[in-house]
């Protein structure tokens, strides 16, 4: 299971069970993991691996069957996969949502079987809604799980996403990609 997981929501949690059901054991890929403290990113690695751990103890999963290690992006597509293969322990399934991630596992070498998830409330359970509707003083805490939620008011993560999305809009209103991950 790949993701950048910014923040881990309840389609996230829902997808981990998921694969739980079908394989024996799961790996969560934090990808994107250098990157932070962007609106795009508001999350550093440790922080996303906390929320994700917490939510895994919450929900009663088995740690035992659960990777959780983050991922550097590269800035080079054509080894990706390789890199991939080198940062994770051993495995042959793939569950992604993202179409590039697919799209470079399916022309690998390798004979990964690439799964598209099935998105739970995929409208308004996503990461870019949930940030917005933080800065909109909108409904979010239902759409993560409540370790999640705990551990963004703990570390101050609704002012961090409203201080980021204040200072990288640009003069249209919109926001600046630093970097331009999504």
């Amino acid at each position: 299971m790949i993701g950048r997981f910014q923040p881990f929501h309840n389609g996230h949690l829902k997808l981990a069970r998921q694969i739980l059901n079908e394989c024996e054991e799961l790996i969560i890929a934090v990808g994107s993991s250098q990157f932070n403290y962007t609106f795009s990113n508001p999350f550093t690695a440790g922080e996303r691996i906390y929320f994700i751990h917490s939510s895994m103890v919450e929900s009663k999963i088995e740690l035992s069957r659960v990777y959780i290690l983050p991922i550097l992006n590269l800035e080079n597509n054509a080894i990706w996969v390789e890199h991939l293969k080198s940062m994770l322990p051993k495995f042959d399934s793939i569950y992604s949502g993202n179409k590039f991630v697919q799209e470079l596992l399916t022309h690998s070498s390798e004979n990964f079987k690439v799964h598209t998830p099935k998105f739970y409330n995929k409208n308004e359970c996503n990461g870019t809604n949930i940030r917005m509707n933080i800065v909109m003083n909108k409904k979010w805490r239902d759409f993560v799980p409540s370790a999640v939620c705990k551990i963004i008011l703990e570390i101050g993560g609704v002012q961090r996403i409203k201080v980021l999305f204040e200072t990288q809009k640009d003069g249209t209103g919109e926001i600046r990609q630093y970097p331009d991950v999504k």
